[in-house]
């Protein structure tokens, strides 16, 4: 028995944002699990992020539920289907609660990517930290009306979801304001996709790495492509067919919800993947860098190496740096293989020596961690 013959007001739109929903709701969830084993098992960088992004899935998974009942009962298919199967009520109601979480879900989203950016900024440019925190306050604040004004377009406000009692109603106020709201969103979504590339810009790694960190990190601007249909299809709530309309704002508005999840999910969960990538990443660090000065005490400070007075040859991988704002000369690492370093040297978790800053010190996310020495006689 299919769908359409359990649910009679189930079609037109609705499928395709139901099958695109879940697809892209699992990849997140996905990617959400290997975020916290990171977290428990790997690292100790970046609790706070971790947090918010859980907080955010949490709402989306809620607001992705909702929308799937919606979509049984008429979201996305044409209202005269929906009145015709006597599922108009079931729709509105639904869909209501549906956009209450989704202007819950959105700002929190983005509030999860401000964190992360400024756990892996560590104490970097002070500039970018404040307009971070910026973005996420200007978002949680300007979302509070969003999320207000669902429940009072209509007077009472259970005429909300009354097929009966819809000329009560005036969604004028909320969709102009969701106009606003949604702009913001999606300069948000831009600008929280674009400041990862200005930090990896002056960073003296890998091309290929940098290019694949910045495509990575600025996969957010697919959200905010999404932010800115999502935000236009607002104007289907006052159409005369809404439910066919509003499926083209669910539709965006899920694309939105999950990639600011995706995106953000995929960096921290590099560590589990990086053995992987070793034979297409290589460091390209000048030698006449300063920072290999630093590296020629392991020779009298280590058992294991001894300086020749060479440079070491680095082998550049990508992980979330347990310590931040250390030093690399406080942060011995062995020369062992990709998996052994990732979790241990010498029965003893890695600390990585990190490289995040404009100026090459070592400070946030992308890790030098091992190093090879010849030994002298």
């Amino acid at each position: 028995m299919g769908l359409s013959e359990s649910y009679p007001a189930y079609g037109g739109r609705g499928p395709d944002d139901l099958r695109l929903g879940l697809g892209l709701g699992t990849l997140a969830t996905i990617l959400m699990i290997l975020r916290v084993y990171v977290r428990l098992r790997v690292n100790q960088f970046g609790t706070t992020a971790l947090i918010w992004s859980l907080v955010a899935w949490f709402l989306t998974v809620i607001t992705q539920c909702f929308g799937v009942i919606s979509v049984l009962h008429g979201l996305g298919n044409k209202i005269a289907v929906v009145e015709a199967t006597n599922q108009l009520g079931n729709y509105l109601l639904f869909t209501w609660i549906t956009v209450f979480f989704f202007n819950m879900a959105i700002p929190i989203g983005k509030v999860a990517v401000a964190a992360f950016l400024i756990e892996i900024n560590a104490g970097g440019n002070p500039k970018i930290r404040k307009s971070l925190i910026a973005v996420a306050a200007l978002n949680i604040i300007l979302n509070i009306p969003q999320v207000l004004l669902a429940w009072f377009q209509c007077s009472p406000p259970s005429a909300l979801w009354d097929p009966s009692r819809q000329n009560l109603c005036n969604h004028s106020t909320s969709v102009h304001y969701t106009y606003f709201v949604g702009a913001v969103a999606a300069v948000s979504d831009f600008y929280l996709a674009i400041i990862p590339v200005t930090m990896l810009a002056p960073l003296r790694i890998d091309r290929k790495l940098k290019w694949g960190l910045s495509f990575l990190m600025g996969l957010g601007v697919f959200a905010g492509g999404a932010a800115i249909v999502r935000t236009w299809a607002a104007k289907f709530i006052m159409s005369d067919d809404p439910s066919w309309g509003v499926g083209i704002l669910f539709h965006w508005g899920e694309v939105e919800e999950w990639v600011v999840l995706i995106s953000m999910s995929i960096p921290p969960v590099w560590p589990l993947f990086r053995p992987f990538t070793h034979r297409f990443i290589k460091s390209s660090a000048s030698r006449s860098n300063p920072l290999y000065n630093q590296y020629s005490q392991y020779g009298s400070k280590t058992g294991n190496h001894t300086s020749t007075g060479a440079p070491p040859v680095v082998t550049t991988t990508i992980s979330i740096s347990s310590t931040k704002g250390v030093s690399a000369a406080a942060m011995p690492v062995g020369a062992s293989s990709s998996a052994e370093s990732m979790t241990r040297y010498s029965e003893e978790p890695e600390t990585p020596h990190t490289v995040w800053s404009s100026n090459g010190d070592p400070e946030g996310w992308v890790e030098m961690s091992h190093y090879k020495q010849n030994h002298c006689q």
